[in-house]
């Protein structure tokens, strides 16, 4: 163990005189993150406000002279454009010229409030929903205004008819329980994404890297034994990569603070909880570029080796934060995916002894055996010296 201990302490030594490997483990997410969050608040912020403000420019296809119709067109919420027919209209809207259409066709047998209404609108544009949404809002207050109308008619006080009750929304989170559930969605995908980050590189380095220059022939022959070198080495990429780790996740949670969200509510056994659940996990990923970087012939083909690798994790921790997938109980097995949703689960507080098991288990048992192989790997000749 002595000796894995002193190849530890000079593959680091290595990595800290690696000024790339600095900047990439330590500066990078130290200023990304912040600047990222802090951007995509201040966009936000303005759309939000851009969206709020909007006056909407509207078709209305209808039958001029129609007292619906007249109002609509004369109120200064909307900018109304009156189209004889529906086509015209919607080819405007095509054009982008128009927000939305708002079709109106009056039903007399359905009486004096009969109207057949359809608002056309385009699904996947933030200001034609705004401008949809503002719309019906408007055309409710006309169809409100008409019914009014015939309840004056009738000698009906429409004060009399309201709704004898109040409405009162009372938020019962606890203070920062919003944060918690933004950063129990963002924070086990970015951690993961940055455990793998920081020891592709420096793993890649450190295995096929070495291949590259020559010097693991020199390694190989030294006093030490397949085993010490592979545990080595796999002590520090598992140090590397927990260091991105943690400076990442220090990056996010500022990052996260600078998106307007407030200061993170995270309790410390919650934060040990994300600890424990992610060292196997970081063991696991760790023996896994150990691997490919062994059975790789140069240090940019065991990258490009590692790219599936990332984009499962991408694929993977997207599927949580939308909540595509909510692993839960003995799910929680499942390698990757139960970590992942087991640290939503501890952040949040509804993570139980069970699934720790569960979670922890897997992830211990899959280190465990790609270590193992790692370990057959640097034994094996043909495959250490394969070109």
């Amino acid at each position: 163990m002595s000796e894995s201990i002193l190849l530890l302490r000079k593959e680091l030594l290595q990595a800290i005189r690696d000024r790339r490997t600095v900047l990439l483990t330590v500066l990078f997410p130290l200023i990304f993150y912040p600047l990222l969050f802090g951007l995509m608040g201040s966009i936000a912020e303005r759309e939000q406000a851009r969206l709020a403000d909007i006056v909407p420019r509207l078709a209305l296809v209808g039958e001029r002279g129609d007292s619906l119709v007249e109002g609509l067109l004369e109120d200064r919420r909307l900018r109304g454009f009156y189209f004889a027919d529906k086509a015209t209209a919607l080819a405007e809207h095509d054009r982008r010229t128009i927000d939305v259409v708002l079709h109106l066709q009056r039903q007399e047998e359905r009486g004096v409030m009969g109207y057949e209404v359809r608002l056309y609108a385009d699904a996947g544009d933030a200001t034609g929903q705004a401008a949809a949404a503002r719309t019906r809002e408007v055309l409710q207050d006309h169809f409100q205004g008409l019914v009014w109308q015939q309840m004056e008619g009738m000698g009906i006080d429409p004060a009399e008819v309201e709704p004898p009750f109040t409405l009162e929304v009372i938020d019962t989170g606890e203070e920062g329980a919003m944060m918690r559930v933004l950063a129990a969605q963002m924070l086990p995908y970015f951690l993961v994404l940055s455990i793998l980050s920081g020891a592709m590189g420096f793993g890649a380095e450190i295995t096929a890297g070495e291949k590259e220059r020559g010097t693991i022939s020199t390694l190989l022959s030294s006093r030490l034994s397949r085993t010490q070198i592979v545990l080595g080495k796999f002590l520090a990429v598992l140090a590397v990569a927990l260091a991105s780790t943690l400076v990442s996740a220090v990056g996010l949670l500022l990052g996260i603070r600078a998106f307007g969200a407030g200061v993170v509510g995270i309790s410390p056994t919650a934060a040990l909880w994300v600890f424990l659940l992610l060292l196997p996990l970081a063991m696991a990923l760790a023996a896994v570029v150990l691997i490919v970087g062994s059975f790789a012939r140069t240090q940019k083909e065991a990258s490009a080796y590692l790219v599936p690798l990332l984009m499962v994790i991408v694929l993977v921790g997207i599927s949580l934060m939308i909540g595509a997938a909510d692993p839960q109980g003995v799910q929680l097995a499942i390698p990757l995916a139960g970590p992942l949703a087991a640290i939503q689960r501890g952040i949040t507080g509804v993570l139980t002894y069970a699934e720790v098991g569960w979670a922890l288990g897997s992830s211990g048992l899959l280190a465990a055996v790609l270590l193992a192989a790692a370990v057959r790997i640097f034994r094996s000749e043909r495959v250490l010296f394969r070109m």
